[in-house]
């Protein structure tokens, strides 16, 4: 995938600059310093130092000024508007690169194209669903870290994401400019841009020198390729300051969970099966802070592997804006969300209103309930064709890379409600259950709305230091209710898990 190519072109740029940047930044001027202090005698007689007068010394204050280059904070990059455009830029070039290298049809473009697709508008593609729900937004994650890596705000890259998937669409292939991938890109961008900024501040330590300094770069490079490029070339890979306060968080955990999943179907469709599984959840910042204008410095990750997909599901939710509200709190939350396996696909850029509110029993036990709803802005889900509807089968001409379908899943905008309530013991999850509804209108695909549900209760039992042990039982169903009362398709799955967990605060 273009996605991947991209990145490792983003990081062999970094290692191939790290030479040259930091080297520079550690060398120092050959012309000597007056620092007030007493010179020790040159080894060279007086009669050469009267032939050869000394060069002008120079006098530094006693603190060195900041850069006087537009910068938030010490730690904070450059601000760089113009650069932030021309990098955008650059990263469609590269994306384009690599579909040509890869022999893509589409990437041939020309001036002819570019007005062709201007005068053509927009459609809904037929790209494959991952390519759609994760590799537009993995590109569009490029175009907002750009932004902020040139000293641009959240809102600021935000625009800039936008940018570049409009100018992705028009300019970067011969297809027609697609909505579904304008919105997949910017919105799930900005969600996973912004996400993937802040992890790797954290693996960041600007206080380090030496190797040590440039592997955590060279690691925090391999989570945010834009930033890290930006770090080597302006140097800033080997200035020791500190961090920016806003991308040092408030409070931090990290819980990796591996086990056995079993799903069962009431579909012959799908067979019931038992599958391995190893799934993380990383919760970045304090989602009790009653008031907060900081967007996703409180924010919400999962990433699951296995269960009958190498990778089936990505789940990000950051808080963009937080106020106090009576006893509780009322806090507006983005949404990006991937499932993939056996029994359903689904994804969603999606925004929600939630209230927030902990009852504490003791110092010891609380209990965190989270409810709301929302808009989702645009969701995909799995089609489910009547009976009789042939699929349609691709065009026998089409180019390398030319999306021809089928595409076996809908498009369209929609609702959501969720509801959360967490059991904890020193700020340890025990017991956690959680509800959520989705519903979409589809647009583009087979004429239905969609209600989709999904509710699963998780219990761990802490064993020793970070060491765990739990189970989880989950369900999903989906009902289908399709255009000129058609009739209706229901479903439901069924999951149950046993896991050992790694718990890091």
């Amino acid at each position: 995938m273009a996605i991947f190519v991209g990145r490792i072109v983003f990081i062999a740029a970094a290692f191939a600059l790290c030479g040259g940047p930091v080297a520079l930044a550690q060398s120092s001027l050959d012309v000597p310093i007056e620092t007030g202090e007493a010179q020790p005698e040159s080894p060279v007689g007086d009669v050469a130092r009267a032939e050869t007068p000394p060069p002008p010394a120079i006098q530094l204050p006693a603190t060195l000024p900041p850069l006087d280059d537009g910068r938030a904070c010490p730690g904070c990059p450059p601000r760089r508007i113009g650069s932030a455009f021309l990098w955008t830029t650059a990263v469609n070039g590269i994306y384009e690169l690599a579909n040509l290298i890869r022999g893509q049809d589409t990437a041939k473009i020309t001036p002819e194209t570019w007005w062709t697709n201007m005068k053509r508008g927009w459609e809904w593609d037929l790209d494959d669903f991952a390519v759609n729900q994760i590799g537009h937004p993995y590109q569009g994650n490029n175009y907002f870290t750009t932004g902020r890596s040139n000293g641009m705000n959240f809102w600021e890259s935000a625009g800039l994401t936008a940018f570049g998937s409009t100018t992705w669409e028009y300019f970067g292939e011969t297809n027609q400019a697609s909505l579904n991938d304008f919105i997949n890109t910017t919105l799930g961008g900005i969600a996973l841009g912004e996400m993937f900024h802040r992890t790797a501040w954290l693996v960041r330590n600007t206080h380090a020198t030496g190797k040590s300094r440039m592997w955590n770069e060279i690691g925090a490079t391999a989570l945010d390729p834009m930033s890290g490029l930006m770090r080597f070339m302006s140097g800033d890979a080997s200035r020791v300051v500190d961090k920016p306060a806003e991308m040092v968080p408030s409070s931090l955990t990290a819980v990796a969970s591996f086990g056995l999943l079993w799903r069962g179907s009431n579909t012959e469709a799908v067979e019931s099966n038992t599958y391995g599984f190893f799934e993380t959840d990383l919760l970045y910042g304090d989602v009790l802070s009653g008031s907060s204008r900081t967007p996703y410095d409180a924010f919400a990750v999962r990433l699951s592997f296995g269960g009958g997909s190498a990778f089936s599901e990505a789940r990000v939710r950051g808080r963009l804006f937080s106020a106090p509200l009576g006893g509780i709190s009322f806090a507006i939350a983005q949404n990006y969300q991937f499932n993939s396996n056996p029994a359903y696909r689904y994804g969603a850029q999606a925004f929600d209103g939630v209230f927030i509110g902990e009852k504490r029993f003791n110092p010891r036990w609380s209990l965190l309930a989270i409810g709301g709803g929302g808009a989702t802005v645009l969701g995909a889900v799995d089609s489910i064709p009547l009976s009789g509807i042939a699929p349609e089968e691709p065009p026998p001409d089409a180019g390398q890379g030319v999306s021809t379908g089928p595409r076996y899943y809908d498009y369209g905008p929609g609702g959501n409600l969720l509801a959360t309530f967490i059991l904890r013991r020193d700020n340890a999850q025990i017991v956690n259950f959680g509800w959520e509804l989705h519903h979409l209108h589809s647009l583009d695909g087979v004429r239905a709305n969609h209600v989709l549900q999904r509710a699963r209760l998780d219990v761990t039992f802490p064993l020793r230091g970070a060491l765990g042990v739990g189970g989880s039982t989950e369900f999903f169903s989906r009902t289908t209710y399709y255009a000129d009362d058609a009739g209706e398709a229901n479903y439901h799955f069924p999951q149950y898990r046993v896991f050992l967990t790694w718990t890091i605060s």
